[in-house]
């Protein structure tokens, strides 16, 4: 696999994102919107106490992760659904393998994400020095556990949109592509949501506590209910981390066998995956 390759194939992905206005306004409204209600509500959030403060920092970012998986399970979507319909593919796989092609894809998505999520930190940086708000000293063991988590999150939607993009035939279908992810976050974020509710409910039970772990284990789903599964349901952090090692070696297993599926993918025109296959029918 050619690193020159790789770059080049991020380097272009990266490249059409940041000239889309599409793209630009996904990334820049929601900035807009936040610093507008900060403005409006400086006075009341001076009234809060620290505690209080980053206790609502921390629940707004469950549902960043998902606005997040949103925008980036579509643009590898459409990424790998424009592979299917390009009169070019067989030539292209002749210079540059699958393997080189999808990882390409999936990195450029990756740096666009890890400068999406650094623009944000910067701005909450700024937000807060310049509306001189107090934050409590954070938990540095959970929030170094709700980080990995947030990208571990990421990372296991765009490597279910890669399983199912690679058989999508046209672009009208995209949403099935992305349509594994978003149902795995909603639902883990609905279940995340209840067990924030009502926190320490489950905390002394056994087989609840196994249940988080093994539920922990599915890819998208469990990264979302881990952190609070640690904060709320007393999971002590070693079955959080515990959980978070076999997700990623699940996302290895699924990106292995995915790759020669999305080289047959690109040269097999009447491929179906079984989902799109009963939906569609053949």
């Amino acid at each position: 696999m050619s690193k020159y390759q790789l770059m080049a194939i991020a380097k272009r992905i990266v490249s059409k994102q940041l000239k889309s206005f599409s793209y630009l306004s996904m990334v820049l409204i929601p900035v807009v919107v936040g610093e507008a209600i900060v403005y409006k509500s400086q006075d009341f959030l001076q009234t809060l106490t620290v505690k209080q403060l980053s206790l609502g920092l921390y629940q707004l970012m469950p549902g960043l992760a998902a606005f997040l998986c949103a925008v980036y399970t579509g643009i590898l979507a459409t990424e790998v659904v424009a592979d299917r319909e390009a009169k070019l593919t067989e030539f292209l796989l002749a210079i540059v393998d699958a393997k080189t092609q999808l990882v390409g894809k999936i990195l450029g998505t990756v740096i666009l994400l890890v400068l999406h999520c650094l623009s944000y930190f910067l701005v909450l940086l700024a937000t807060v020095v310049i509306f001189k708000l107090r934050l409590a000293m954070v938990d540095v063991k959970y929030l170094v556990f709700l980080l990995l988590s947030l990208l571990l999150l990421l990372g296991s939607s765009l490597i279910w949109t890669v399983e199912f993009g690679i058989y999508i035939q046209e672009k009208e279908q995209m949403a099935l592509a992305m349509l594994t992810p978003v149902i795995l976050v909603m639902t883990g974020e609905i279940l995340a949501t209840v067990y924030a509710c009502t926190p320490h409910m489950f905390a002394g039970m056994l087989w609840f506590k196994i249940f988080l772990v093994i539920l922990g284990w599915v890819p998208a789903l469990g990264t979302c209910l881990l952190p609070v599964a640690v904060s709320t349901q007393g999971l002590s952090y070693f079955w959080g981390y515990f959980s978070l090692v076999v997700q990623v070696i699940i996302l290895v297993i699924m990106f292995k066998k995915v790759l020669p599926k999305y080289q047959r993918g690109l040269l097999a025109t009447k491929q179906r995956h079984p989902i799109i296959k009963a939906i569609f029918g053949k």
